[in-house]
């Protein structure tokens, strides 16, 4: 049965194929919420994993009464699962966080106590990374890009773990992106913010999942969402090249009519014409990738597909395998 008590604070997690540190990640969870002495709810949600990720989830709901695990058909991709769980969240607080142990359930109280304060958005902010120096020159390098480029200030060195007042949130669930920069969206809502500084460790298990392929599709979505910078720089691009290449052409006329220095060549003809596609490409380039957006934007699939929830070990009473939510 679900808590009568409606909760003060939800936590959401979206995890896939973290069996391994499924058991250790509630535990420390619960204990540190429970320390707070308000009532809560820890939001689960299980992004298709493969792995025994799911039944070990409901097991511990079995014995951890403010756990819901909630169950996605498939794999929809991390933001999707976090938006399922934020769509779900009951809390007067949400906090957000990755399932690896990288976030310190440990710092939710601190967290949880400037909300208290009044903070409207408190942000987990990274001090420290343990990760590889190419990634960390690629973690700075796309704070360093977005900071340029943004229309919007997004605090840096800030991911997926801080917390959001209620009013936030329900803002946040009505904005209509699809391809969603969880950290953009946050930022541009605005309202009262906090930082409480913190160290991330490295994952006790296995290898992180984002690497460099992913904080390019991270650099990807948060440049074509928060930033028109890259259109405005292919037109003023287009214009430059296009007003060279007449003066160049002008030129080249002027000297057929009226000098003997005219000399028929391919030269002259190849470069124009080469650079002339690496100007068309680099447009396309970046004109594909908005058009790539509108595409997923207007399609208007639903962003997730609730499986099924449970709680107390048990599925939730009117949840079929036909649910389907969308927040939007």
């Amino acid at each position: 049965m679900q808590p009568k008590v409606s909760p003060t604070l939800s936590i959401v997690i979206p995890l896939f194929n973290e069996e391994k540190l499924v058991q250790e990640l509630v535990q420390r969870l619960v204990r540190s919420c429970r320390g707070l002495k308000v009532p809560f709810e820890v939001v689960v949600v299980n992004d298709g994993s493969r792995d025994t990720t799911l039944q070990r989830l409901v097991a511990l709901s079995g014995d951890v009464q403010e756990l819901r695990v909630v169950d996605l058909y498939r794999n929809f991709g991390h933001m999707a699962a976090l938006s399922a769980g934020l769509a779900l969240a009951r809390g007067k607080a949400i906090l957000t966080m990755d399932g690896d142990l990288q976030d310190p359930p440990e710092l939710i109280p601190k967290l949880f106590s400037h909300w208290q304060e009044g903070a409207d958005v408190v942000y987990g902010l990274r001090t420290a990374r343990e990760e590889s120096p190419l990634q960390r020159l690629g973690t700075q390098l796309f704070y360093w890009l977005l900071s340029k480029v943004s229309e919007t200030e997004i605090p840096k060195q800030v991911g997926t773990f801080g917390l959001m007042d209620r009013k936030i949130l329900d803002l946040l669930n009505r904005m209509p992106e699809r391809d969603r920069f969880f950290a953009g969206l946050r930022a541009w809502l605005g309202g009262k913010q906090s930082f409480v500084p913190y160290e991330r460790p490295d994952r006790p298990f296995g290898k992180s999942r984002v690497g460099l392929e992913g904080l390019f599709r991270l650099a990807r979505t948060a440049l074509t969402s928060f930033s028109k910078v890259p259109l405005r720089y292919a037109s003023s691009l287009s214009l430059i090249f296009g007003f060279s290449l007449f003066l160049l052409g002008l030129f080249a006329i002027l000297i057929r009519l009226f000098t003997n220095l005219a000399i028929p060549g391919w030269a002259t003809y190849t470069t124009l014409l080469g650079m002339m596609g690496f100007v068309q490409s680099l447009l396309l380039a970046i004109l594909s990738e908005y058009v790539a957006v509108i595409f997923d934007e207007v399609k208007g699939r639903p962003l997730f597909l609730v499986r099924q929830e449970f709680n107390d070990g048990r599925p939730r009473e009117g949840q079929g395998l036909e649910a389907a939510r969308d927040p939007l």
